[in-house]
């Protein structure tokens, strides 16, 4: 077995492959994560576009995670010009990334990451049992995204995310009925994860740097500083510092390192070792009844990461939404020359927009960096240690296992492709 192959993984958003070269002892030579998406010019055509329209274009680099690259988009924007957002609208906002966070988590979770630790293709496939199960926590991720249609006007393509606040903001009768829709399955959220978690727990030894907002207060997803390993403390607008990326010749996605050497993990592991802290109770009792070694940088728990931060997110969604206030939807502002920095946690971890705003409200630079992005370093280094944990196997099984553990990274692929434009 001199090469492994696999020209495409299945069960992933995109469109990548994986090439494993070995010396005559099966030791692995190279690693290469292949993204073959085509370019994604995004930093080149927002350049001149008014700051109005910007969140709104930026939402669509992801159709799964088109919510918070608004947000991201537009506290960027916010940052530049100094706005101060009253405190309904930064709640409202927080609540539009906490929504697509479980939405995405139990998606990924559910239909493209479970049936790999039950050994089966599909969720089909799964046992009758958890099927069922899953089947009514894809229920509960519908009505999430139909609460992020009713905010932000529509939860793939935003539109109602704006600077200043909101364009239009539902009335509070109407969002208290989908929660009420919602409440119902809280509980079918706690009783699935207990179903499947003594089949997710996997053991796997490995080495990584973690990175994720912290801002000491909450579980955060939308305002904080950067923290490594729960360590350094890195103020946001410091981000270009400390992170670096490189353009690779086997890719169309570029490589992200911190310190300008190492790989690092971002997403939902890195979240719950960073903000384990401030979970709720639901949300422990399932780490301390598995007894859960938390922090970790074992890949296999980042699906199980999502679960659990995805139940304790929920409790917050139900217990602080029907309380919220929707007035004022949206401030005045002035527009300046200024640079912001807007970073939010994505499903998959950190998301960093930067634009350069010029005195005509028009974007003069922009530079973005996404989470599958960050976390391509990292899943090759894992796929390193996976083939070379496992040397005796035939080529197949290598193979499967190599899917699975960049499946467990719940890889974007689309939206990690931003390469380098010059006029």
């Amino acid at each position: 077995m001199k090469e492994v192959t696999i020209p495409v993984v299945a069960r992933v958003e995109g469109h990548g492959g994986v090439y494993v070269s070995l010396d005559e002892n099966n030791n692995v030579k190279k690693v290469e994560f292949r993204v073959f998406e085509g370019s994604r010019f995004f930093e080149a055509f927002l350049i001149g576009k008014k700051i109005e329209y910007v969140p709104a274009i930026s939402s669509r680099i992801c159709g799964i995670c088109g919510p918070v690259h608004a947000v991201s988009s537009v506290k960027a924007i916010e940052d530049a010009l100094g706005i101060e957002l009253p405190e309904n609208v930064k709640f409202l906002r927080k609540m539009v990334v906490v929504l697509n966070t479980i939405e995405s988590n139990l998606l990924h979770v559910v239909a493209l990451s479970l049936p790999d630790y039950y050994n089966v293709n599909s969720l089909i496939e799964l046992p009758a049992q958890v099927r069922v199960k899953a089947l009514e926590i894809l229920q509960l991720k519908e009505r999430i995204g139909k609460l992020l249609d009713v905010l932000c006007a529509n939860r793939i393509h935003v539109r109602n995310i704006v600077p200043g606040g909101f364009a239009k903001l539902p009335s509070k009768d109407k969002v208290n009925v989908i929660l009420r829709e919602m409440q119902e399955y809280s509980k079918t959220l706690y009783e699935f994860t207990e179903e499947v978690l003594d089949k997710m727990i996997i053991e796997y030894d490995r080495q990584s740097h973690y990175v994720a907002l912290y801002n000491g207060e909450d579980y955060a997803l939308e305002d904080g500083d950067l923290k490594v390993d729960s360590v350094l403390q890195i103020p946001v607008h410091a981000y270009r510092k400390y992170f670096t990326e490189t353009t690779i010749n086997y890719s169309t996605a570029k490589k992200s390192l911190i310190y300008g050497t190492e790989n690092y993990m971002v997403g939902a592991l890195a979240r719950l070792n960073t903000n384990r802290e401030f979970l709720r109770d639901h949300a422990r009792d399932i780490i301390k009844k598995y007894n859960l070694k938390i922090p970790s940088t074992n890949p296999f728990l980042i699906p199980v990461a999502q679960l659990i931060e995805s139940i304790s997110l929920l409790d917050d969604v139900l217990e602080q939404m029907p309380s919220a206030r929707y007035y004022p939807t949206r401030i005045d502002y002035s527009i300046r020359r200024g640079i912001g920095v807007g970073i939010v946690e994505a499903p998959r971890g950190i998301l960093y927009h930067c634009y350069v705003v010029g005195s005509n409200g028009r974007l003069q630079a922009v530079d973005v960096v996404t989470p599958t992005a960050q976390n391509l370093a990292d899943i090759e280094d894992s796929i390193i240690r996976i083939v070379s944990a496992n040397k005796g196997l035939d080529e197949n099984r290598v193979k499967r296992l190599i899917e699975n553990i960049v499946r467990t990274y719940d890889p974007c692929i689309s939206c990690s492709v931003h390469l380098v434009y010059k006029k």
